[in-house]
């Protein structure tokens, strides 16, 4: 009886704790709701001039302490008021009082807003055309506006945060010269701004830190990510899975794997989540990667009687490979199974310097040394030329090494050539010049890049697109050399600007294309940092095909496939340069 007992007691106590985590990780979530709706979207002097990473931190401890739904409410309302005085939560949805926003007499008020041209707050890009700004305040730069959509003096939002509670916010205040009217309590202000103070002095990296870190990347792809209709991804599940990961992180690192799944999820190949004080970038003399299923030595630094080129990597560390890499996968977000895959094959052996990492092929164990910067080291090892005439009348042009200058030098060459074959499996060493020379007709579209203008939380009611594009810079240029049989081999490696170079060689059908598919990610990158020393870049605009259809996720598509074979590795070929030269001597 006493061991039925026991059990009785222990099971009511482990329940009891499973409540508690499921109650903070709720109140968690609604917190980060709110903190990102008045961040970005309430136009308070008081708001725009709060600490608002400190803040986080405060606001995540002290959401920890709620023990009901009242505790919420009453927490949220000495967290918020003092910056949005107007704000309001309850248990249910009622209309807005809107004489609490309105001055005895508008004479000298005009009224203020904020215009997001993707995202400016918060930001590290001092010059980028991504920009946030509150209409209305201060001098006559700040109140011009980003573009020409503005909501009315009335408007408010009224969301849903939590299980039964909503939160009312004004989306436009009155404002005059000196201060966005109705002002804050000062002495609530104050005290606030102390109890701020006092986290963004401390050295500590606490759990609270971890959580307002979450809350802050959270919000950033809540309100401006530009991809979430064509990612399949259940973002509020991904915060409640980081802000349970958070609870039980301990270290920097553990705290960097929970931010890289986070926005893994995102399916986004311009995030990174870095850290310089984690220095993981090391790896053994040896490169990998999948070929036929199966994860095959591509090169050793030296090869010996021990690991050879195309010898078959079943086991990792103890765990087969297919399920150490399921662990690698999950950390990387990428839009193609292509960049995937690449990033993967790099990362998968990067750890600390003189570190060890254990292999097992046919049966036999082996500990690499992790020696080498992988980065430095694979650009040292990485021998394809530059440029060669390869066949008589054929030229081969790397994209990723040559550049502009030396292209041009080449061009009464590759003017008297049959073919040109151009491989883009990397980035453009500035040489996307070279698209000029190819074209035969001035350049005519004009809206592949753009840039959501947004003045509503959650994406609501996005007003346009801020339209961007090359014209005026692909302007055909002699000698043209788009009569040639061209020939252009990309793989997921391809990303970014070399995807903008692809786009104009699919679009006007100016090469043929082999190899595999893009990275599916394009656009101008956007930065934000955190405390703990976190930075995290990301795609901040939407690119389109020049026909209109989706580039993201889907990438530059070859008109012929390939795959390279064990066999070709270990014979030494070039699948992908032999199939272009073929179609070159065509």
């Amino acid at each position: 009886m006493k061991t039925q007992f026991y059990c009785i007691v222990i099971s009511i106590i482990l329940l009891m704790g499973c409540i508690r985590e499921s109650r903070r990780i709720e109140n968690q979530i609604i917190f980060s709701k709110v903190y990102g709706y008045v961040k970005y979207f309430h136009p308070s002097d008081e708001s725009a001039e709060l600490d608002w990473k400190s803040f986080a931190i405060y606001g995540a401890a002290q959401m920890d302490k709620c023990r009901s739904t009242n505790d919420v409410i009453q927490v949220l309302e000495k967290l918020f008021e003092p910056i949005a005085p107007t704000i309001k939560f309850s248990t249910n949805i009622s209309d807005f009082d809107s004489t609490l926003t309105k001055p005895a007499s508008t004479e000298g008020f005009r009224y203020t807003f904020w215009q997001h041209r993707g995202v400016g707050i918060g930001m590290n890009n001092e010059k980028s055309i991504y920009e946030s700004k509150r209409i209305n305040r201060n001098n006559d730069e700040e109140n011009a506006q980003l573009f020409d959509y503005c909501p009315d003096i009335n408007e408010y939002t009224i969301k849903q945060i939590g299980e039964g509670i909503y939160c009312q916010i004004p989306i436009a205040l009155y404002c005059n010269g000196v201060y966005t009217f109705p002002q804050a309590n000062q002495n609530n202000l104050a005290s606030l701004k102390g109890k701020i103070e006092s986290i963004k002095d401390s050295k500590d990296f606490d759990l609270h830190t971890r959580l307002g870190n979450v809350v802050n990347v959270y919000n950033v792809f809540q309100h401006f990510y530009p991809y979430f209709d064509v990612v399949d991804v259940h973002w509020e599940a991904e915060l409640r899975n980081a802000l349970k990961q958070s609870y039980t992180d301990e270290t920097k690192l553990d705290h960097l794997i929970t931010l890289q799944k986070l926005t893994a999820s995102l399916k986004d190949g311009h995030i990174g989540v870095y850290n310089n004080s984690i220095r993981n970038n090391s790896a053994p003399p040896i490169v990998w990667e999948w070929l036929e299923n199966k994860l095959v030595i591509t090169y050793v630094e030296q090869e010996n009687d021990s690991i050879k080129v195309g010898d078959i990597v079943t086991h990792i560390n103890g765990k087969n490979s297919t399920q150490y890499f399921e662990e690698v996968y999950s950390r990387i977000s990428a839009a193609t199974a292509g960049y995937l895959n690449h990033k993967a094959n790099k990362k998968s052996l990067l750890g600390d310097y003189c570190s060890y990492i254990k292999i097992e092929i046919e049966g036999k164990e082996y500990q690499l040394k992790r020696t080498v910067n992988q980065y430095d080291w694979l650009q040292s090892i990485d021998k394809k030329p530059t440029h060669n005439e390869i066949d008589t009348g054929v030229w081969y042009l790397n994209l990723d090494k040559i550049d502009m200058d030396t292209i041009n030098s080449l061009l009464p060459k590759l003017a008297d050539s049959k073919s040109i074959i151009c491989d883009l499996r990397g980035y453009p060493n500035k040489s996307g010049g070279f698209i000029t020379n190819l074209m035969a007709i001035d350049d005519t579209t004009s809206a592949w890049m753009q840039v959501p203008q947004i003045i509503y939380p959650d994406q609501d009611s996005i007003t346009q697109y801020k339209k961007y594009n090359w014209l005026g810079y692909v302007v055909p240029r002699n000698p043209y050399l788009g009569g040639k049989k061209i020939i252009f081999i990309i793989d997921g490696r391809a990303i970014s600007y070399a995807e903008s170079f692809m786009g104009y060689i699919e679009g006007y059908n100016l090469a043929t294309i082999i190899g595999q598919p893009t990275a599916g990610t394009n656009g101008n990158v956007n930065w934000f940092s955190l405390p703990g020393g976190y930075n995290i870049s990301w795609t901040g605009m939407k690119v389109i095909k020049h026909d209109g259809s989706q580039l993201h996720g889907v990438g530059i598509l070859p008109d012929f496939y390939l795959e390279k074979t064990i066999q070709g590795l270990k014979d030494g070929r070039n699948e992908f340069l032999e199939k272009a030269l073929e179609l070159a001597k065509k």
